[in-house]
């Protein structure tokens, strides 16, 4: 479909608020940096009374805080796409960042009454719930529904996971494991087009088997935790998903990607997603029990933090009307994260790999922003709105 859009209007409205990939792939990427910073003090001795920082904290901002934002803007971005309806902008996407920040401040100052933070992060997703399903539902485009349980399954898990103390652990399990779901679904769809375009191939036809058990095999591991099933069926789905995505990744072209860093940072974090599954399937079936936090972060870093990366910086290239290419030093800020992610899982729980995975994710991202502000903050350089 061809999203019909009022240039006048368009253009009456600042760039950075055209499109939520602006605010989103921009604040996302920064505040990343910032909660790990803070992080890192925290673990190196610093006491910081004034912040609520902890682990909860950590794992609540990497995911809700930043992850999940991210989800936000892209979806909102692809849903002008996939509907022909124009994505949220100006004031409604001024509202959405408004929510988004509040519950970050309010979350980081422990002065402030924790169910502020709360009301403004649930408000976020329902108000995106809202934004974006209303499009799905309007146009019928019922493979996108999912961003409607999706938008509501993050609210009610942004509220569990603060208002639930004795289940704060299983919830960011759940939230890390629903973010995941979501870029295998995206992963899947758009990693084999990007490559086979790339590199002028023929798409291999996608079997049904692998697709359809990738996603019942990713909300039934999903379900398993919230019923807190025995440890044993969670290994059991962690393992068929990571041979499923396995299969996946090896009919993407694997060996023809590494000549355009656009593409072999979405495969490599891929296969860190893949290492996470099968990391997971150790830890939770008891072989390898102490494996488990390296797994989590194999998704988490390598898996959520890189394929981010490589999305938003191809993502932000696409709708402002530019060449796909890597800026200059973009491949090292691709290679940084998946550094962070191996220092993250081989070498912590050392105190200097958690200090090299975090300087790693700072450097990778820091690029991205010293490349991608401008972008995201100037008009598109075609001429066109958005």
């Amino acid at each position: 479909m061809i999203p019909i859009v009022d240039r006048a209007s368009a253009e009456s409205i600042a760039p950075f608020w055209r499109m939520p990939f602006r605010p989103f792939f921009w604040g996302g990427a920064l505040w990343s940096m910032i909660a790990l910073l803070i992080w890192q003090a925290s673990l190196s001795g610093w006491q910081l009374p004034a912040l609520r920082v902890g682990v909860a904290w950590h794992s609540h901002e990497m995911l809700f805080g930043f992850a999940a934002a991210v989800v936000v803007g892209f979806l909102g971005t692809a849903m002008q796409t996939w509907t022909g309806i124009p994505s949220p902008k100006g004031t409604q996407l001024i509202s959405l960042v408004g929510l988004w920040l509040l519950a970050r401040l309010g979350y980081l100052f422990a002065a402030v009454p924790l169910w502020m933070p709360v009301v403004a992060e649930v408000s976020f997703f329902l108000l995106a719930a809202f934004l974006l399903g209303a499009r799905v539902l309007r146009t019928k485009q019922w493979r996108n529904l999912f961003v409607l349980p999706a938008m509501l399954a993050f609210a009610g898990l942004a509220a569990s996971h603060w208002l639930l103390p004795a289940a704060q652990s299983r919830v960011a399990l759940m939230v890390l494991l629903l973010v995941t779901a979501i870029i295998l679904v995206i992963g899947g769809r758009v990693i084999p087009f990007f490559t086979a375009r790339r590199f002028h191939l023929s798409p291999r036809e996608k079997l049904p088997i692998v697709e359809w058990g990738t996603h019942i095999a990713a909300v039934l591991l999903l379900l398993s935790v919230a019923l807190d099933l025995p440890k044993m069926v969670w290994a059991l789905l962690a393992i068929t998903l990571g041979v499923l995505q396995l299969v996946r990744v090896l009919r993407w072209h694997p060996t023809k990607i590494w000549a355009e860093p656009m593409v072999w940072s979405l495969h490599l974090s891929y296969w860190l997603v893949i290492l996470g599954c099968f990391l997971a399937a150790l830890a939770w079936s008891g072989i390898a029990p102490a494996w488990q936090s390296p797994a989590l972060h194999a998704f988490a870093v390598g898996g959520i933090g890189g394929l981010i990366l490589a999305m938003t910086s191809r993502v932000s290239l696409g709708h402002t009307g530019r060449i796909l290419q890597a800026p200059r030093l973009m491949p090292l800020a691709f290679a940084a994260l998946a550094l962070s992610a191996l220092a993250r899982i081989f070498w912590a729980p050392a105190p200097s790999g958690f200090l090299a995975a975090i300087v790693a994710w700072v450097l990778g991202y820091s690029l991205f922003l010293i490349y991608y502000t401008p972008v995201l903050f100037q008009p598109r350089v075609d001429g066109h709105p958005g």
